[in-house]
């Protein structure tokens, strides 16, 4: 009909009502919740890096852009007084491209074989091979200024000079096992040069310039401190070494182990009151300048890395350890038969009996018997934490890598043949030259241990300032009373005693001499025949300024006595040490008027009197 409007229905699927149609703006709110968590992660992540990541990517941002080829050189390395010991150069390495040589392979090998010293038949063959690949060859690496200048004239393309820093060791072989040296690398290996690596390096508060992927200065929103020294220096190093005294040890220790054949030795010079150590000499030794030309064996620091038993030297400690725990007095008396009985093992002396004995004949006559009864008066925890705080069996922490810590047996473990032998210097223990030294440097500071130290103080090149890097360690190891006791005990064995060790005009001496039996590879029993010799004295015997210790490993000749062979280098040290440092003279009484002159090293002493002091191992 007209005038009606009819509503159109949709008909019915298999019975169902007909779906409303879908709105449009769900496909917006799924973007939209899409673009919220992509939104919500990208700030996540943004407050990751910069906030809570932020200083460390920082940081790691800046080292590479600081990681470029910028020639910066190591500080120095001096003795006490500033005597350069060790400095960097700028050389030069040489690259060439064959490609672009204009001239031809024989011509270019010709005028680099010239310019660069390598003019022998076998060098200018090599020359001519490597000229006639087409890739970059090194021709030349650590040249000196003068032929780069030299190179540079010729105005050839296809040449790149590229500075390094090299080190360089001015007074050659002196104390290189002090210094150390350094490899091929640039790093350093042994001594000072590895220990202190970081602090020969650092730049102190002055950043390297950063620099973008072409090599060009970025440019910084505040003004940065900049280099004012070019190339720029790391921190110098002073040591405690005394350039004169060092030389003196080298010579004499040198002069003896050639004359005797010996296999190594060692001289050390310290002072007992601050523990700093003028002078440490070892044999044989290496130029640090040519490391690469000697083995390992030559270029450790046998005295702070190699244990040995130090034999007669070691009864100071033995008696220093049992007069401070009360386990003998100042006037205790020992029977020395020649031999001593410890359950089925016994202790022989090498000269035989000396009947009965004082602490002072106990020095002069050297008896294992009698040091063996001193070490079995105390108790085995007694005798071993007294040595272990005269640092036998621990490192004493002296500033140089590789210290041994040495060898102490535990207590618990010790048989009562082991304290026996142990109180002359053999059995349950072994010592480094070092720890021997500033154990008796103890003795000679009224009980007092101190640290010994290698570095004295530092100077930074940027600042100008100059700072004490070391604060020894000390400890009171025994009493100053006991001390005394012992030095006057050690004087009188110099002076009643018929050695030539320590006998130094002029000056009253306190020390001992040592012949130990070496012990053979693995440590199983001793080498026949072989002795290591030593003496350790200080000087002057009431007032001690200087310690010195002569350890001469497997001496040929001289009898391979302490007394004959490591004798007279202590006494010729001693001497010219003592009058260089100023130290007063005694004056010349009777007991003076007695000593021996110094004896050379190539004197022989057949005839001279000797003190047998070596141990006979126990059996």
């Amino acid at each position: 009909m007209a005038g009606v409007t009819r509503e159109r229905v949709s008909p019915r699927r298999n019975g169902r009502p007909p779906r409303k149609p879908r709105s449009p703006l769900w496909r917006l709110r799924i973007w939209q919740i899409i673009l919220l968590a992509g939104m919500g992660a990208i700030s996540v992540r943004l407050y990751y890096l910069q906030i809570y990541k932020g200083p460390e990517l920082t940081k790691r941002a800046q080292v590479q852009r600081q990681q470029h080829n910028l020639l910066v050189h190591r500080g120095a390395i001096t003795d006490r007084h500033g005597l350069p010991l060790a400095i960097d150069t700028t050389r030069y390495d040489i690259y060439v491209h064959p490609d672009l040589l204009k001239v031809s392979s024989n011509e270019a090998a010709e005028t680099f074989a010239r310019i660069t010293h390598q003019d022998s038949p076998e060098k200018f063959a090599r020359l001519q091979r490597l000229l006639k690949n087409p890739t970059v060859v090194t021709v030349a690496r650590g040249l000196e200024r003068e032929s780069v200048d030299e190179l540079q004239a010729l105005n050839w393309a296809g040449i790149d000079v590229v500075p390094r820093p090299f080190r360089h060791y001015p007074e050659g072989n002196l104390a290189a096992h002090i210094l150390g040296y350094m490899n091929f690398d640039m790093k350093g290996q042994g001594g000072v040069e590895q220990a202190q690596e970081t602090m020969l390096k650092d730049t102190g508060s002055i950043p390297k310039p950063e620099l973008d992927g072409h090599g060009r200065p970025i440019m910084q929103q505040k003004a940065e401190p900049i280099w004012d020294i070019t190339p720029p220096l790391g921190r110098h190093v002073e040591l405690t070494i005394d350039n004169y005294l060092q030389h003196l040890a080298e010579q004499e220790l040198s002069a003896m182990a050639s004359h005797c054949h010996a296999l190594k030795g060692t001289a050390i010079i310290e002072d007992p009151t601050n523990g700093e150590i003028l002078a440490w000499a070892n044999y044989p030794s290496y130029d640090p300048n040519k490391y690469f030309k000697y083995p390992f064996e030559t270029t450790k620091n046998w005295a702070m890395v190699d244990v040995y038993q130090p034999g007669s030297t070691f009864k100071i400690l033995t008696v220093a350890s049992g007069l401070s725990t009360g386990a003998i007095k100042p006037n205790s008396t020992f029977y020395d038969a020649g031999t001593l009985a410890v359950g089925n093992r016994s202790v022989h002396n090498h000269d035989g009996a000396h009947g009965t004995l004082d602490l002072l004949h106990l020095f002069i006559h050297s008896s294992n018997v009698a040091a063996a009864q001193v070490a079995l008066r105390m108790t085995p925890k007694q005798f071993h934490d007294k040595l272990y705080e005269f640092s036998v069996g621990r490192k004493t922490g002296v500033d140089l890598p590789g210290e041994s810590a040495g060898l102490l047996l535990d207590a618990k473990y010790w048989k009562p043949i082991d304290q026996a032998t142990t109180g002359f210097g053999q059995g349950a223990m072994a010592t480094t030259p070092l720890q021997l030294a500033s154990a008796v440097s103890a003795v000679a500071n009224d009980g007092t241990w101190i640290q010994p130290h290698i570095i004295r103080r530092v100077y930074d090149p940027q600042t100008g300032v100059t700072e004490k890097w070391t604060n020894p360690e000390k400890r009171q190891v025994i009493g100053k009373d006991t001390a005394e006791l012992i030095s006057k005990l050690l004087a009188d064995n110099i002076q009643m005693g018929t050695q030539i060790a320590g006998q130094v005009p002029g000056y009253r001496v306190a020390g001992k001499t040592g012949t130990a039996q070496k012990v053979a590879v693995g440590g199983r029993g001793y080498i026949a025949g072989a002795t290591i010799a030593s003496f350790i004295g200080f000087l002057p015997a009431d007032n001690p300024q200087l310690v010195c210790l002569v350890v001469i490993d497997s001496p040929k000749s001289e009898g391979g006595w302490g007394n004959t062979v490591a004798g007279p280098v202590f006494n010729a040290i001693a001497l010219d040490a003592a009058r260089y440092l100023g130290i007063p003279q005694k004056p010349e009484g009777p007991e003076m008027k007695k000593m021996k002159p110094i004896v050379a090293p190539s004197v022989k002493y057949a005839s001279e009197p000797v003190s047998k002091d070596i141990g006979r191992a126990p059996h």
